[in-house]
């Protein structure tokens, strides 16, 4: 049975090639991404505090846990990535950002938002031998109204991402994916954590901008079916590219979008074979098989354990 995850999805969906050597070769680039890096530390915020919510904690307590798993995605992110161009996205900014989440929304949930589970991962069957995984956010019931729950972070406009996010298939697919497994959820609450600042003349960053946003967003079964029959299709051309052998590069994207991170690696046109070697050493880019759907609590775990290691063997 083939499994496919959303962000491979989204991978084939852009480009074959990006498929391949992220999700076949396991490459990343060495240079790390300041807005991928800030997203799952506040990802790991959310979880931190909803989980302790959940647990009865008090306010204090959930927000000592949320900064302790921020900062240790933070501290992993950092340590797979060598490489960082340092910027406005910082972990204080995440801190501070939490505080202002709190401000704003903590009084209104109290009594109106329940917790259901937080991080739950998931696998569905889609249809004859293909089967969707991933890792829903948060499960909540808001006013009575039951949601998946998806936490987003961007440097635009949370209202240009509020409207875009409305045709999002990762949306989709995590509610569908609810639905199947029987969840009672009417939609997806999808929670936009906006944080940008401008760069001044002078090279400093100016004052930054943090602001939330909460938009319900509720889809039909047609909405459902059409998202099904779309995943399916593109599992499809994945099987056709694996049976050939054959993974080609997606100019068009290239043009429209800009030079994505292995825009240098296919400029070096090396055979698929050199790219699939485990054993061989890619200028510009490592190797890692790190699960990126793991529970913050197992990573954090993980990362104890290896530093701990290292610590013993010194």
């Amino acid at each position: 049975m083939m499994q496919l995850d959303n962000s491979g999805r989204e991978a084939f969906a852009s480009c074959p090639r990006k498929y391949f050597l992220s999700c076949i070769c396991g490459l990343r680039p060495l240079q790390g991404s300041n807005a991928l890096r800030y997203g799952s530390t506040w990802h790991a915020v959310m979880e931190g505090y909803y989980s302790a919510v959940k647990a009865g904690a008090k306010l204090s307590e959930a927000v000592q846990q949320a900064l302790a798993y921020g900062k240790a995605i933070w501290e992993l992110e950092t340590q797979v990535h060598p490489e960082w161009e340092e910027d406005y996205r910082t972990l204080d900014t995440a801190g501070e950002a939490l505080l202002a989440y709190i401000d704003e929304f903590q009084q209104t949930d109290v009594g109106s938002l329940e917790v259901k589970a937080t991080e739950q991962s998931f696998f569905v069957e889609v249809g004859d031998d293909l089967g969707f995984f991933g890792r829903i956010d948060m499960r909540a019931v808001l006013d009575g109204i039951p949601f998946v729950v998806e936490h987003k972070t961007t440097g635009q406009s949370a209202a240009l991402v509020a409207e875009r996010l409305n045709r999002s298939a990762q949306i989709m697919g995590y509610t569908y994916a609810a639905k199947a497994m029987g969840l009672e959820v009417q939609g997806c609450l999808v929670v936009i954590h906006q944080v940008s600042c401008r760069r001044k003349a002078d090279g400093t960053w100016g004052k930054q901008t943090i602001a939330f946003r909460r938009v319900p967003m509720v889809f039909t079964d047609s909405d459902l079916e059409a998202w099904r029959q779309s995943f399916t299709l593109t599992a499809e051309q994945i099987a056709q590219c694996e049976a050939r052998q054959c993974w080609p590069m997606q100019f068009d994207s290239c043009y429209r979008f800009g030079r994505c991170c292995y825009a240098p690696l296919c400029e070096r046109h090396l055979s698929l074979d050199e790219l699939q070697d485990k054993e061989a050493e890619i200028p510009g880019f490592i190797r890692t098989t790190r699960d990126y759907l793991e529970p913050t609590l197992k990573r954090i775990s993980n990362m104890k354990e290896a530093m701990y290691a290292k610590c013993e063997g010194c």
